[in-house]
């Protein structure tokens, strides 16, 4: 009976390591991450629960001996403690069902690896089950990859695979890995045993293919990664080699030349990837979309720098598993990152899987983690040294360096679940061919002289299968809560506002299932969608009547500002330490504030000042204090805000834009032309000076100045494209078109998308003025909108890669 549940257990785990790579649903609405995430967890738990039912008749109970086994329980002591002591313990808990760090998916992951140790020592034909479930799922995923190489980044999108580099495994530096894991299985296969002929060009196809898609995703750490484990595999093979001759000669005779080209060649990929690329996108063979997707990541200065200081705040158990986003909003390196694009970036990790461990698990967490993989590589190298049979040689080798690539890989960079799992399945199968071969032992409890511990064995294997099952429900419940979330979010994006009423049911069971703030925010936008609806019906009718709004209807919208008040305050006490459950209520306050409600600007700036503790950095909401200040004509506390977002990030467009509005209002316009021509002179090279100049003297109707201005912005930074805009508009009010033209031209190639630009470029070219015939959402007054026309795209430095 054992047995029959061992065997289920084991196709289970099968079956989820075949799928894993290859689960997605066809919807933009369902991140490809919870749906491994769902499979993987899933997945596991079943097999453990087959697992734990066969051994609770037998009292059977195995435990690995092996200093991995202990410092794996220090790892998971480590995060309960961590977790314990965090602001919001269920968030490191589950988070909302999905995400990498939290204690539940990395408990998954150990779990897995445990599971494979006991399903396979026994069989070797299990592991080799394993290798080929990883290989099946890698040639199914690369003829979809190589179908949408050859036919356009249209083919199979399977409405969610947009672009040239979306994959299925989820992030497009994971087929990389993945190739990585298949080509050296394959090459240590090839290397180590002797085939037939069909399996021989089998492996040499899996090579090629795998070496195929390494060069196209072409990653600087997945070349530099391969370099090093093949570099020790050479190192392996040259121990190995039996040598021929003397002297010089025995010597070179031990060298493995074929090992000895992959590793030159992943160096070359390494130093000369991009050049490479690039020369292969010049003759026609790649698409430039495979050059141009860097992937945004913060690189490891940055890291370091949010890691030194959250030791310093908490040093031994750090501030909480999956809590990265909130540090690195409190400690964000303001002068490194608000310059940049990614100035609103929360990134939820640092630049590798492991070193995000020092910030979320602090000292105890991080030095544990080190401890594993220092054990790890100390037992392979220690075991690769002995002399075995060569198939079993092929078993440890294949399995160490494969896992060894996953964990330099988790060391350097944020894999993917994808990738993780398959880290901790192989790291498993390492240790399980170490069992076959009596390098490692597992102990049965009981069986020397412990009888009376012996009885216990299904006890305790109850309780643990009890607690299985009840972590197994609560996952299940956080899976149904967003799934119904994003059913909503995909409802109000395909139909707008007109189905608030159908998104609010889904977010409301989002809720009954778990009760998340992200949930109770989403609520309260749909109490502000209700409240605009509600006061466009109104407006028509007042339109229409010519008379006073009724009673009721002023009712309602009260109603309606109390519930989303009560939503925000829902959210607030679930996380009280997420500034986005405080601007949720800043929010709802400002349309409160809109109708001169009691108590609202209190409200809202108490809501944006607490929100400013927990993201202290972010420059957006000092410009939202400066807005809700100028609503109540507090123009110097407006303009002092205004003066803290550009001290935070100086090339802040909409704050420049904000402040000449209003210095135009507040009839400034002339003195601040004056004060910014002077600041120009101090500061020539400074193109944010000169739009603000060119945007005050297109609102004082200068447009030759404008023109110059705005000129000797562009000339300083050729990108700027709202100073483009500004230009064209000015040239168009002096009569000059064709100049005009030129501009909106140069802005439609860099904003496609920009519906506006496509109005005003269309009626240039015919002659008219550009804002003839306008209809909302698009008007004639851009300079005195709340933001401006067109998408800035500011320098990305060093955070992408």
């Amino acid at each position: 009976m054992h047995n029959k549940f061992e065997k289920i257990s084991f196709i289970i785990l099968l079956i989820t390591i075949f799928f894993t790579p290859l689960a997605f649903l066809p919807t933009s609405y369902t991140q490809v991450e919870i749906v491994k995430t769902v499979l993987i967890t899933v997945g596991v738990i079943s097999s453990i629960l087959f697992y734990i039912y066969g051994d609770i008749k037998h009292k059977n109970l195995y435990v690995l001996k092996h200093p991995i086994t202990y410092v794996s329980i220090g790892i998971f002591i480590s995060l309960i403690v961590s977790t314990l002591i965090s602001p919001n313990y269920f968030k490191s808990l589950f988070g909302q069902g999905f995400e990498v760090g939290t204690v539940s998916f990395i408990a998954v992951l150990f779990l897995g690896m445990f599971l494979t140790i006991l399903v396979t020592n026994k069989n070797k034909d299990r592991s080799i089950y394993i290798f080929v479930s990883i290989i099946a799922s890698f040639i199914i995923i690369s003829l979809f990859h190589i179908i949408r190489f050859i036919g356009g980044p249209d083919t199979l999108t399977f409405s969610i695979f947009q672009s040239a580099t979306s994959s299925v495994l989820g992030k497009w530096n994971d087929i990389g890995l993945l190739s990585g894991v298949v080509g050296l299985l394959s090459y240590i296969a090839l290397r180590s045993l002797a085939l037939r002929k069909a399996f021989k060009f089998l492996l040499i196809a899996l090579i090629l293919v795998s070496g195929f898609f390494i060069t196209i995703v072409n990653s600087p750490i997945i070349w530099i990664i391969l370099f090093f484990t093949l570099s020790l595999f050479f190192i392996y093979e040259y121990s190995l080699s039996m040598p021929h001759g003397r002297g010089i000669k025995s010597l070179v005779s031990k060298i493995p030349y074929i090992t000895l080209i992959l590793v030159v060649i992943s160096f070359i990929g390494f130093w000369k990837g991009n050049d490479v690329m690039q020369t292969l996108v010049d003759k026609g063979v790649v698409r430039s979309e495979y050059i141009n997707s860097p992937e945004v990541v913060l690189p490891w200065q940055l890291t370091l720098d949010v890691a030194a200081d959250t030791i310093k705040e908490s040093p031994l158990f750090g501030a909480g598993p999956n809590r990265f986003t909130a540090q690195y909003l409190k400690f964000k390196p303001i002068s490194s990152v608000n310059p940049t694009i990614f100035w609103n970036t929360e990134f939820n990790s640092g630049f590798g899987f492991i070193p995000t461990f020092l910030i979320t698990q602090g000292l105890v967490g991080f030095i544990l983690w080190l401890c594993f993989l220092g054990i790890f590589i100390n037992t392979g190298f220690k075991t690769l040294k002995k002399k075995l049979p060569i198939e079993s040689q092929f078993f440890i080798s294949s399995t160490f360096f494969t896992a060894l690539f996953l964990w330099i890989s988790s060391l350097l960079y944020i894999p993917s679940h994808t990738s993780l799992f398959f880290t901790f399945v192989l790291t498993g199968l390492f240790i399980s061919s170490l069992i076959m071969n009596e390098q490692v032992s597992l102990a049965k409890i009981g069986d020397v002289d412990g009888h009376s511990i012996r009885k216990f064995i299904p006890i305790i294997l109850i309780v643990v299968f009890a607690f299985l099952i009840l972590w197994l429900a609560v996952f299940i419940r956080k899976t149904i809560a967003v799934t119904y979330f994003h059913t909503g979010i995909s409802i109000l994006n395909m139909r707008g506002n007109e189905a608030v009423n159908e998104a609010e049911k889904d977010f409301k069971l989002a809720i009954f299932f778990d009760e998340n703030d992200t949930y109770y925010q989403a609520l309260s936008e749909i109490s502000i969608a209700k409240i605009n609806l509600l006061t466009q019906s109104i407006q028509a009718e007042i339109e229409k009547t010519k008379s006073a709004p009724n009673q009721e209807s002023i009712t309602q919208i009260r109603d309606l500002i109390e519930q989303g008040l009560k939503y925000a305050k829902s959210a607030i006490s679930i996380d009280p330490t997420n500034h986005y459950n405080y601007l949720a209520q800043a929010r709802i306050a400002e349309v409160a504030l809109t109708l001169q409600t009691q108590g609202a600007y209190e409200l809202v700036k108490d809501s944006y000042n607490k929100a400013l503790i927990y993201d202290p950095y972010d420059p957006s909401l000092y410009l939202n204090l400066a807005r809700v200040e100028a609503s109540q004509n507090k123009i110097a506390e407006a303009q002092g805000y205004i003066g803290t977002a550009l001290q935070l990030k100086q090339n802040y467009l909409e704050a420049v834009f904000f402040l000449s509005q209003l210095q135009v209002n507040q009839g400034q316009i002339k003195n601040a032309i004056t004060s910014v021509e002077f600041a120009a002179q101090i500061n020539p090279n400074n193109p944010l000076i000169f739009f603000q100049l060119g945007l005050l003297n297109y609102n004082d109707k200068n447009y030759q100045q404008a023109i110059d201005a705005l000129n000797k912005a562009i000339r300083l930074d050729n990108s700027y494209a709202n100073a483009k805009y500004f230009l064209g508009l000015s040239y168009a009010r002096v009569g000059s078109n064709a100049d005009a033209i030129i501009q909106f031209e140069q802005l439609a190639i860099s904003n496609p998308d920009n519906q506006e630009v496509s109005f005003i470029l269309k009626n240039l070219k015919a002659g008219k003025s550009p804002f003839t015939d306008v209809k909302a959402p698009i008007d004639s007054k851009p300079e005195q909108r709340k933001n401006l026309p067109v998408r800035e795209k500011l320098p990305v430095k060093a955070i992408s890669r």
